[in-house]
């Protein structure tokens, strides 16, 4: 099945499918980050293409890369948000649109996708496969390191004492390391002994297995979609 090109309603004039069959593009990037680890179904996944009018060409040109992708595309214009646009430019240092997002990550525009089209990477970028791109596409999307979003207890220790962050119900739970070289760690708005990481990962791992917590790492910026 081929990629699925959406319009906002700005962008093309017609009539909306019914509310039934819309859903929150903020909702499948929440799944998106959630299922993260190793792939992702063609349903989960998101391309979000910002442009304005006077970039309709480059934006065409994007859509029909993804001919072929299991994916869902999204066309925003620009025109009708421009607080979105300043939004843009800021995040991405880039003032010209057209910007593309690719399961809430930033990978660039017209060219970049051009490119990760030439190299065979682009299904693996949207599959969310980032372990098997190659280093054209990396340099594209900036990754110098790629971690297991794996929701383990050694996965959750490793990460902390690499100072990742792990927001567990809407609370930030990190490690960080002073100027003395003593490891300070943080959970549920306060300290707690570093030596109480694995006993508090493997309470997170439980909780989330029983569905009781919801948690996912923050590494990157995602964009939210509305």
């Amino acid at each position: 099945m081929a990629a699925v090109p959406v319009a906002s309603a700005a962008v093309v004039e017609a009539p909306p499918p019914p509310v039934s069959h819309v859903e929150d593009p903020a909702v499948v990037l929440a799944r998106v980050k959630s299922k993260a680890e190793r792939g992702l179904k063609p349903e989960d996944s998101l391309v979000v293409v910002y442009a304005t009018e006077r970039e309709r060409e480059a934006s065409d040109d994007i859509v029909k890369l993804f001919d072929g992708v299991d994916t869902t595309v999204r066309v925003m214009d620009l025109d009708r948000e421009p607080q979105t646009k300043r939004q843009m430019a800021r995040l991405t240092d880039v003032m010209v649109p057209p910007y593309v997002f690719i399961n809430g990550r930033y990978w660039g525009g017209q060219y970049e996708m051009q490119a990760l089209a030439a190299t065979g990477d682009l299904p693996r970028v949207v599959a969310n496969l980032l372990d098997e791109i190659g280093p054209e596409a990396r340099r594209i999307g900036k990754l110098r390191e790629s971690f297991s979003d794996e929701l383990t207890v050694d996965n959750i220790v490793s990460r902390w004492r690499l100072g990742h962050i792990l927001c567990v119900d809407d609370l930030d739970a990190w490690c960080e390391t002073d100027r003395d070289g003593r490891e300070r760690f943080f959970y549920q708005g306060g300290e707690r002994p570093p030596a109480s990481m694995a006993a508090t990962a493997a309470e997170i791992v439980a909780s989330v297995e029983a569905g009781d917590i919801e948690a996912q790492w923050l590494l990157d910026p995602v964009v939210q979609v509305h």
